[in-house]
């Protein structure tokens, strides 16, 4: 199908508005006839063997965990068998209890929840990824603390480090955000500040395991003390590091998961996506105790369909993704976990001597398996532009300027370290060479195409543009 004029002056090929319009058109209606599924298969496989070459190299921070594209065909085929299944169906499909009962309960095993204390009851929920995982914990706390204590108006109690998503279930669930300032050197929550802003406000503080910019665990042991004293909910968002730091903690590597072992901690949330190598869309949110789960679970009594009862946000959801979730677990088991745990621990720490060894280099804060670096003798954009073209692909940050990488399966395989060793000195020459001049990356979440930067910096500005209209109230 060809373009317009109009289209061909926007981003195009694979990667702008229009990906693969050249080779495969643009579906603009519904088909009047279906195609043929052979076709269809065939035209997926074209493009997904395009797209897994992008990343097969070890080049890519973070997105792909795994890489084995064995173990993808083995969580793909436990999938296969329950796509068709909605775990609200359970009478039917009673496999999904097992399954999810299941990965909770590795997941808390994992966690030291038998450190909870004789008067708790752990528990825990299979969520879509680690956005619904964190607004579910918030909407949780926020929910106890108005049973409990009687808080109409709560507060959250976060680091400016912290993810976006706690800011997303804040606005959404009607609280006010108190951000902290993190340690200019460290990248920690400055614990003194959340302890002047706690007030009788404060739902629940969060500590990051370790923060998504610069792989930095924050000192949870004295947020911990602060929330047992207080008498406050505490959140560890582990959605990145919760399936690799515990792993890395029995390793022996400088590293602790804070978790149920420490007493004032009440929620855990921990992607099984990400380290863990299961499908993509699927998170763990472990609780202290039940009482806290209790507060996600929603009933209707009285609609005409029937009673409703929902146990968290999302109503249908996919028996598949538990089933290649509890399949990816069983078969690593806490062996599989140690080994790849190790290569990611070790390889990470040998791409971070690699940055030390650049003068004009200095890696941020006492990370671990993702490692974040920047410069003051020159602009480390030029430096991520310049391994972009090699074939990188890192995470641009902002507030300092920085940029990171997340060490996964695939940066461990043979020759991958003395790659980057080769492509980061040459990337270092070429930004001392441009001097002043502007870099074309630049800090924005998700990964954006580089000639679609333009596009969502103009679609950001429109927004705050209207934000700033709309009188307040």
């Amino acid at each position: 199908m060809s373009q317009t004029r109009e289209e061909k002056s926007m981003p195009d090929i694979t990667t702008g508005h229009y990906p693969y319009a050249e080779k495969h058109g643009v579906i603009r209606n519904m088909p009047t006839e279906g195609r043929p599924r052979d076709e269809i298969l065939a035209e997926l496989e074209e493009i997904a063997d395009a797209e897994n070459q992008f990343w097969r190299e070890g080049r890519v921070s973070g997105t792909m965990y795994c890489g084995d594209m064995d173990h993808y065909g083995f969580v793909g085929e436990a999938y296969r068998m329950f796509l068709h299944v909605n775990t609200i169906q359970r009478d039917i499909c009673p496999s999904a209890t097992r399954f999810e009962g299941e990965i909770i309960a590795m997941t808390l095993d994992m966690l030291h929840a038998d450190a909870a204390g004789p008067e708790c009851v752990p528990a825990g929920a299979v969520t879509a990824g680690g956005t619904e995982s964190i607004l579910s914990s918030v909407l949780a706390h926020r929910e106890h603390a108005r049973a409990v204590r009687g808080i109409a108006n709560g507060q959250v109690i976060l680091p400016t480090s912290a993810h976006s998503a706690f800011r997303k279930a804040c606005h959404l669930f009607g609280l006010e955000e108190v951000v902290a300032p993190v340690d200019a050197e460290t990248f920690q929550v400055d614990v003194d500040f959340v302890a002047d802003h706690i007030s009788d406000r404060t739902v629940m503080l969060v500590g990051s395991a370790t923060n998504y910019g610069h792989g930095v665990i924050d000192p949870v042991e004295a947020l911990s003390d602060l929330a047992g004293e207080r008498g406050v909910g505490l959140h560890v968002d582990g959605c990145l590091g919760g399936f690799i730091l515990p792993w890395g903690e029995e390793l022996g590597f400088p590293v602790v998961m804070p978790d149920f072992r420490l007493p004032g901690v009440t929620a855990v949330s921990a992607d099984t996506h990400k380290f863990a190598f299961g499908p993509k869309g699927t998170s763990t949110l472990s609780f202290r105790d039940k009482s806290l789960r209790n507060q996600l679970y929603f009933l209707d009594q009285g609609w005409s369909g029937g009673k409703y009862f929902s146990p968290g946000l999302a109503g249908s959801r996919s028996g598949g993704l538990l089933a290649g979730t509890w399949a990816a677990m069983v078969s690593l088991g806490r062996a599989g976990y140690l080994e790849k745990a190790n290569a990611i621990f070790e390889t990470s720490y040998a791409m971070q001597d690699v940055v030390k060894s650049h003068d004009e280099l200095r890696v941020l804060g006492d990370p671990s398996y993702l490692f974040a670096f920047n410069s003051d003798a020159l602009n480390v954009y030029h430096v991520n532009d310049a391994m972009a073209e090699r074939g990188w692909r890192f995470n641009g940050l902002q507030h300092p300027d920085a940029i990171h990488m997340c060490v996964t399966l695939p940066q461990t395989l043979p020759g991958v370290v003395e790659t980057f060793a080769d492509h980061l000195a040459e990337a270092v020459a070429y930004a001392r060479a441009q001097g002043d001049q502007p870099a074309r990356s630049q800090a924005i979440y998700g990964g954006v195409p580089p000639e679609l930067n333009e596009f969502v910096v103009d679609a950001i500005s429109s927004i705050l543009d209207a934000q700033a209209d709309v009188p307040a109230s």
